[in-house]
């Protein structure tokens, strides 16, 4: 591979928003290398390759949103007529790719999007030199206003409401230039904090796992060993995998987000907030206890798990029905059926008519034959052991196991170095030592899903993207990645559980993955050990006078304390999944029965105009200023439109 020196920048663009748009262009470009203020600001998207290219270096530059400026690029790259897609192969042969970087030929061009569209880098070969453009967001996964707090930078994000139409070439300001200077100095200097510690991966979870491996080496003399590729080891059909990676992944599932049935839509008074420190370095780490698995499988068994010793981690699979104990929350979701919803803790395994509550134990299927129904699950030992607490299990069978065995502490000297330096540090290093704590868990659990899309433009002459399946990534050590998100989920319910008093009883009421709200006193709580930083500890983040939780991460809380401290001036925090920033804020405006002024739209002044309260907070709510983004001929467009809670 030929020996690059690159040369790192930081992009940003404004793009033309007016009224009945039909396409858009940037009309404003700004460019910064690293390590210096030398912010140059362009007139279109043309003159600034104009300038990438007259540098004579190999380049990476950073886009904060690559979805939305390299949008720009990619139409730009198309449209012209100047370059060439990189891809070889062909669709029918299903052999469809990109070339590799070095072999792509001049003006030609390749991306890295992935099909969930995440969007990851972009390269472009031009006079035998690289320009890559790469996602900043991937690697501070913050606001760049955010950022400019967070990491205290220098410069700040500046706010401002551009007048007049904008095309490209046309005059910039003294006060434009200013604004999006700014934008891309804050990130720059995020970037530098973070280079000048080693970290130039394309992702904050890359950069966590290149670090991680350090300590293996020193410590275990292979991360390989430690941790093999469980999708290369072959399983016998019986078991339902082709391998042991897939056997394993089928018991990994996310956080623990669930509302009390009974306790939604309705105004609870007085409660408090916990917020468990660092939930998953907590559970990764020697202090919680907990033992994880490691190498290959030491043992495969048929049936019931058994000889199974402290050392040792599993895996099993079976099947059942279940039905949940009286006063026990329940731990289990089921994904990718026909017959239950993906999104909801099951409180039994019978199919349930929601419009007049009858249960079904049986099913007629396709050939007119009754059926008992029965569940199929693969499940962490941890999670088994929780489930079996917490459901009454019958017409159980046990199918098979896979045993691992595990030691305790293979993550302390990784989240050791990292915690030492966020208790004993502020500022942009506090945030990035937050950032390795926080994110390597999810690299453990990636899978070897590389599908990705290929860009065309459309007849209406927006950029249109279809899917290639591919899987042939590098995965991530799942039977450790299942288990770090096992034992969090655990730790979580079983603290739930000790303040859950019935759902007609003051408790617990609402959880999302490290938090519980309870309408209780923090005096009340129970086994709720309350440390500012100590890991397996908890912070009573906020306490409240009048909350409203409506469903998962959609609900209302009126904050009068913070770590038991008052506030200055009471606040609502409001969690609405889907709902734009933009129509929060408005909508909290609107709690606060704030006035509408002369400088809002008509829209948004409507909409101050009419009173609401915390009961409005529910499926039907519509808020104006909802920015949604659409691809239209030249590249994104930010639509403002309306925001509505609508019923799942």
């Amino acid at each position: 591979m030929k020996y690059r020196r690159w040369l790192y920048l930081v992009g940003d663009f404004e793009t033309t928003v007016y009224e009945g748009q039909q396409s858009t262009e940037v009309w404003a470009s700004a460019v910064v290398p690293l390590y210096t203020e030398d912010v140059k600001i362009f007139h279109s998207i043309e003159e600034t390759l104009d300038h990438l290219v007259s540098l004579n270096r190999d380049i990476i530059i950073y886009y904060h949103n690559l979805k939305f400026d390299g949008s720009f690029w990619l139409y730009y790259f198309i449209k012209s007529g100047r370059f060439r897609q990189a891809i070889i192969g062909s669709k029918e042969a299903k052999t469809l790719s990109f070339a590799d970087t070095e072999e792509m030929d001049n003006n030609s061009f390749k991306y890295s999007i992935s099909a969930r569209g995440q969007w990851y880098t972009i390269t472009l070969k031009i006079n035998n030199r690289i320009i890559e453009f790469r996602d900043s967001l991937k690697l501070l996964p913050f606001s760049v206003k955010k950022i400019g707090t967070s990491f205290g930078t220098k410069h700040k994000k500046l706010d401002m409401v551009y007048e007049g139409y904008r095309y490209a070439g046309c005059e910039i300001t003294e006060k434009e230039k200013e604004y999006i200077a700014n934008d891309v100095l804050v990130v720059k200097e995020a970037l530098e904090i973070m280079f000048d510690q080693g970290h130039k991966k394309l992702t904050i979870g890359s950069c966590c796992l290149a670090e991680y491996k350090k300590s293996v080496k020193i410590n275990y003399g292979s991360y390989d060993n430690l941790y093999p590729n469980l999708y290369s080891i072959k399983l016998d059909e019986s078991f339902g995998s082709k391998n042991v990676g897939e056997y394993i992944r089928k018991s990994y599932h996310g956080g623990w987000c669930y509302l009390v049935n009974g306790k939604d839509n309705q105004i609870i008074e007085h409660g408090v907030t916990a917020d468990v420190n660092s939930l998953y370095p907590s559970m990764m780490h020697s202090e919680s206890g907990n033992y994880y698995p490691y190498g290959e499988p030491v043992y495969y068994g048929k049936g019931e798990p058994k000889y199974i010793n402290k050392n040792q981690y599993y895996f099993l699979r079976f099947t059942c029905t279940f039905n949940l104990k009286k006063d026990k929350l329940p731990t289990v979701q089921i994904k990718n059926s026909p017959i239950y919803n993906g999104n909801e803790w099951l409180e039994t395994s019978d199919l349930i008519d929601k419009r007049t509550g009858e249960h079904f134990t049986h099913f007629i299927d396709l050939d007119g034959i009754e059926k008992q129904i029965l569940v199929t699950f693969t499940m962490t030992c941890t999670d088994w052991e929780l489930f079996k607490e917490h459901y009454d299990i019958d017409n159980l069978v046990y199918h098979d196991y896979i045993v691992f065995n595990s030691e305790i502490g293979l993550f302390d000297d990784y989240i050791n170095k990292y915690k030492e330096i966020k208790m004993k540090s502020k500022g942009a290093v506090r945030e990035s030592a937050k950032l390795f704590l926080n994110n390597l868990y999810g690299k453990m659990a990636s899978n070897t899903d590389s599908s990705f899309k290929i860009v065309r433009i459309k007849e209406d002459g927006a950029l249109g993207f279809e899917t290639v399946i591919e899987n042939n990534k590098e995965p991530g050590y799942i039977a450790v990645g299942t288990a770090i998100t096992s034992y969090a989920r655990n730790f979580t319910i079983r603290t739930a559980q000790k303040n859950y008093h019935g759902a007609n009883k003051r408790g617990f009421i609402y959880a999302d993955t490290d938090s519980i709200h309870c309408d209780l006193t923090p005096e009340e709580l129970i086994d709720v050990p309350v440390h500012p930083s100590d890991f397996c500890h908890w912070k009573l983040e906020s306490s409240w006078d009048e909350a409203i939780f409506v469903r998962q991460k959609t609900y209302i809380e009126h904050i009068t304390h913070e770590d038991l401290v008052p506030v200055k001036k009471p606040y609502y925090n409001v969690k609405c999944a889907g709902m734009p920033e933009n129509s929060r804020r408005l909508f909290v405006a609107n709690l606060n029965a704030e006035k509408p002024t002369k400088e809002m739209t008509e829209t948004q002044q409507e909409f101050l105009s009419k009173p609401r309260t915390l009961k409005d907070f529910k499926v039907g709510l519509k808020v104006p200023d909802s920015l949604k983004a659409r691809q239209i001929n030249g590249g994104v467009l930010l639509i403002n439109g309306t925001y509505e809670m609508k019923p799942r």
